[in-house]
């Protein structure tokens, strides 16, 4: 961003959820393929989470960091905001790397990294699905991501730049992170990561304006190698996720290749003062990017998604609803919704008990179990 099967409240119910079959509703590819994993060495259980979304049962409700803090609280056992205003947490959680590569103990959003892994547990415990971003450092000038001041960065870090050898043991502490998130029985945890994204736009360091589409997918696929085959990290599926694009020419410019890419997806908010006409503006865009990358990812034989969305503060009490009919309909695995800061009382993009669009929210992820049940 700029700047479990819905799981039940019941762990029982949670744990048992995840066995449901998958409906009529199941997309076939273009070539009835299995999906498998493009890492070969891929463990099963990250193999079973790619065939849970290859085979679709519904499309799936994400949120960011949604057990770890809310609205109005932060790390309390056992609340999420999901939960309280639609009964069930969420499917698939997403979570933020950001400050690993430095050993700090928590990330930019201040969330510590002991409680990330925790969460991570709990939510594959229940059933649900964990995903990642890690919008690392500017290593040349020491700022977050989004310092934009130089060109170059990318091309720094690859294996000619000055800065690879120093990125090399930014992955390191990455993987050892990844590595390190098992359950009960000592078993890594499958993660979807998604590196790199929203790279049609210009506000990361590895955006359009900052590197060339070569050097995008050479960062791409040397993140890849040396994770799977320097560091044996083999429980991560890898997600492409643009921001915006009007066309599969722009979507797939950058692209690293199929042999390198598990998931394809997007990113896409709704800005705009005049909600009413933003939000057909949004909703027109939602229907055209859908529009156009069901089909590719049918092509490429790949699930797709959309991987962060949302409308700041939510001050629209149809905003969800609106949002499914031109979602659900679709093949899209699952919609991530971006964080409910707990310290800035404006930053959230799901409700939490009480705000105006609760009831809609929960008409919304209803109607996704719903069509799981057709």
């Amino acid at each position: 961003m700029k700047n479990g099967i819905l799981l039940l409240t019941s762990m029982i119910c949670i744990a048992l959820v995840g066995c449901t079959s998958s409906s009529t509703n199941s997309p076939e590819t273009s070539q009835n393929k299995a999906v498998t994993p493009v890492d070969s060495l891929a463990t099963q259980a990250t193999r079973n989470i790619l065939d849970r979304l290859d085979k679709r049962e519904r499309l799936l409700i994400g949120h960011q960091d949604d057990l770890s803090y809310g609205h109005s609280w932060n790390e309390e056992p056992g609340r999420s905001d999901v939960l309280e205003t639609s009964g069930l947490y969420p499917d698939v959680c997403g979570w933020e790397l950001a400050g690993i590569e430095l050993s700090e103990d928590a990330n930019i959003d201040g969330v510590l990294f002991s409680n990330m892994r925790k969460h991570m547990q709990e939510i594959h415990q229940m059933g649900g699905i964990n995903t990642m971003t890690w919008h690392s450092y500017n290593i040349i000038t020491g700022n977050d991501c989004w310092d934009v001041s130089l060109t170059g960065i990318a091309a720094s870090v690859l294996p000619d730049g000055p800065k690879h050898e120093q990125y090399l043991k930014w992955l390191d502490k990455f993987a050892d992170f990844v590595l390190s998130i098992k359950d009960d029985n000592g078993n890594l945890i499958p993660l979807m990561f998604r590196p790199y994204h929203e790279l049609t736009g210009s506000w990361f360091w590895w955006g359009k304006d900052l590197c060339s589409p070569d050097e995008y997918k050479q960062l791409w696929r040397m993140t890849y190698n040396y994770l799977t085959k320097e560091k044996n990290v083999h429980n991560l599926l890898y997600v492409y996720s643009t921001g915006n694009f009007n066309d599969t020419t722009l979507f797939l410019e950058r692209y690293p290749g199929d042999d390198v890419v598990d998931i394809l997806g997007f990113d896409i908010y709704q800005y705009g003062e005049d909600l009413n006409i933003a939000q057909q503006e949004f909703l027109k865009q939602l229907n055209l990017q859908c529009e156009l990358l069901s089909p590719l990812a049918k092509q490429k034989n790949k699930p797709w998604a959309v991987c962060e969305a949302g409308l700041e503060s939510i001050p629209l009490n149809n905003w969800f609803t609106e949002l499914g009919k031109v979602l659900i309909p679709t093949d899209a695995r699952y919609i991530l919704f971006w964080r409910n800061a707990h310290d800035r009382e404006s930053h959230f993009y799901a409700p939490f008990k009480g705000h105006a669009s609760e009831d809609d929210f929960k008409t919304f992820v209803q109607e996704t179990r719903n069509q799981g049940q057709l």
